[in-house]
């Protein structure tokens, strides 16, 4: 086999084995991507918490639309922990937003205690997820 066609295949190689190594962005990037996107979600959360008293119907729409924009975030995490850390927060704050819509509809019937109980969830998942990012 001529030394061309050797280096040629060991070039061919050490590209293949480089990019079996660098499958996505680190756990690092994840982290920092998805606490911007959940950074985003809870500064457009206190804009519409104020808002649900004027327009509830509006504000529980928006809300819906952040825990779409949560769940397009968990939806790029490649690390299987993040992604199950991250799927445990989105399912958290949509409970949190379900929560906030009955409570919406029928301000006279507000369960308060089950809003403690999502508003505490979600902060347990945020928790668990920036633990298994610091890990």
């Amino acid at each position: 086999m001529p030394k061309k066609t050797i280096a040629l295949a060991t070039a061919g190689l050490a590209l293949v084995l480089l990019a079996g190594c660098s499958s996505g962005p680190s756990k690092a990037e994840q982290c920092k991507t998805f606490e911007k996107t959940v950074t985003s979600a809870a500064e457009g959360f206190q804009d519409e918490a104020a808002n649900l008293q004027s327009d509830p119907d509006a504000a529980v729409t928006k809300l819906k639309e952040l825990n779409k924009t949560i769940g397009d975030g968990v939806d790029e995490l490649s690390d299987d922990d993040l992604k199950q850390k991250g799927d445990a927060f989105q399912s958290a704050y949509g409970d949190l937003v379900d929560e906030i819509e009955t409570v919406a509809k029928d301000p006279q019937s507000a369960d308060t205690s089950a809003l403690t109980t999502s508003s505490t969830k979600v902060q347990k998942a945020g928790k668990a997820f920036q633990d298994a990012c610091n890990s």
